[in-house]
């Protein structure tokens, strides 16, 4: 007798299959969707200047004006370059009577000066750079004036440009700006960054006088006779007389600085090659050919 076929087994439920997580929208999406809540960050420019009155343009004048002269003044006292002595006392001057005409252009209009943030500004300026001055000595004054007197004429000039002749109105004034006080102030800074290349790095050993050659006592005594003194010593005693380092290096420098060799100027015999004074080289000298 046959087994019954076993039951077909049950099939199990179907259940419909999870949903699987929505991929995060890439980092295109992201910046391409605007945020209800997000803010954008964006740094805050710096609040326009105000106008200035004429009224205070006369005022950061005067400022301006007294940085100038009391820098000088302090000049006057302290360079020892005369070039530097010599351009603080212009400034001076200059800056004396760019007041003096101002005064009397603002009495004839009746204009009073009134204080700004800018006027302001100069004189608390005016006084860190003559503290910071007081503290220099010899070369290093020198220099460092100079270039205060490029940044400052530099800086009064831009003022001018950009801001002071848009905001004058009163014709008088402005023209007195454009045609008188302008252009002085181009002049010093022109002048001022002239000084300063001539100065140079040398300016702080005093090579602008003179000594850039075979020694400071030989730039002293032979800078003011150095064009004749080492060419009248001959062909003998004077090449052999070329200063103080070599034979060479004094010659080519000899002119201009005055070597050693240019003390002994006077023609020794021809038995003694080394009667001037720092002829401890035997080497000939071309630069005095």
């Amino acid at each position: 007798m046959n087994a019954p076929p076993p039951p077909a087994p049950t099939p199990a439920p179907t259940t419909p299959p999870e949903m699987a997580p929505a991929p995060p929208p890439s980092a295109d999406a992201q910046a391409g969707t605007t945020q209800p809540d997000a803010t954008t960050s964006t740094t805050p420019s710096a609040p326009a200047e105000a106008p200035l009155t004429d009224e205070q343009i006369v005022a950061v004048l005067d400022a301006a004006n007294k940085k100038e002269i009391d820098e000088a003044q302090l000049a006057q006292t302290k360079a020892k370059n005369k070039d530097v002595k010599a351009y603080a006392r212009v400034i001076v001057q200059h800056h004396n009577d760019a007041k003096a005409k101002q005064a009397k252009l603002v009495k004839k209009l009746g204009i009073t000066a009134a204080e700004s943030d800018k006027s302001k500004q100069l004189a608390t300026e005016t006084q860190q750079a003559v503290e910071q001055l007081k503290a220099l000595q010899g070369a290093d004054f020198d220099q460092q004036f100079v270039q205060l007197m490029v940044k400052d004429h530099q800086t009064t000039l831009d003022l001018i440009d950009r801001r002071i002749l848009q905001d004058a109105k009163n014709a008088d004034l402005k023209a007195m700006l454009e045609k008188d006080l302008r252009p002085t102030i181009e002049k010093h800074l022109k002048d001022a960054e002239a000084l300063a290349q001539k100065l140079g790095p040398a300016g702080a050993t005093g090579a602008a006088t003179g000594a850039t050659g075979a020694g400071a006592q030989g730039a002293a005594s032979g800078a003011s006779t150095a064009p004749g003194a080492g060419a009248q010593g001959g062909t003998t005693g004077a090449q052999r007389a070329a200063g103080a380092q070599s034979g060479n290096q004094a010659g080519q420098t000899g002119v201009t600085a005055g070597s050693p060799g240019g003390q002994g100027g006077v023609q020794p015999p021809a038995a003694t090659p080394a009667a001037g004074a720092g002829a401890g080289t035997k080497g000939a000298s071309p630069g005095m050919k």
